[in-house]
């Protein structure tokens, strides 16, 4: 069974900022605390079928996952899938046009598939909030910090 959390943000970013800041693998590690790093294998711009690896530490421990572009609807909607022997992570994003603004959304799905994972699912339940509202306030900074006025 999918443990499942969705939030959503409104910031006065345009969908197209929005987008090329999710969208540029390098920075997502200035706004999802967990993450290390995520590399794309490949080179050109991203696409649905590129291949990724995405970096972790939790609880002082180091781990590597591999994923996917799984959607790339330009300005609308990314999503990507992560995967290694313990679980799967769906990763959506949603861009919506908001005023002169945008409303973003942010789902997680998380599928353990191991008995350790199926384990320590109450544990991934609980913190998944708070981790995904912390990623969805620091990405609100950084485009704060990115488009800010000159």
């Amino acid at each position: 069974m999918a443990i499942v959390f969705e939030h959503s943000i409104d910031v006065p970013q345009s969908p197209n900022q929005v987008f090329s800041l999710i969208d540029d693998y390098k920075k997502v590690p200035l706004w999802a605390i967990r993450c290390e790093g995520v590399a794309k294998q490949g080179t050109g711009p991203n696409k649905v079928g590129d291949k990724l690896r995405y970096a972790y530490c939790e609880s002082g421990k180091h781990g590597l996952m591999d994923g996917v572009i799984v959607t790339q609807d330009q300005d609308s909607r990314l999503s990507y899938k992560y995967y290694d022997k313990m679980m799967q992570v769906f990763v959506d994003f949603r861009l919506e046009p908001d005023g002169a603004g945008t409303r973003l959304t942010h789902r997680i799905e998380i599928t353990p598939h191991s008995f350790m994972a199926k384990l320590m699912s109450p544990m991934y339940r609980m913190k998944l909030p708070k981790q995904t509202v912390a990623a969805m306030e620091a990405l609100r900074g950084l485009l704060a910090k990115e488009y800010a006025p000159a």
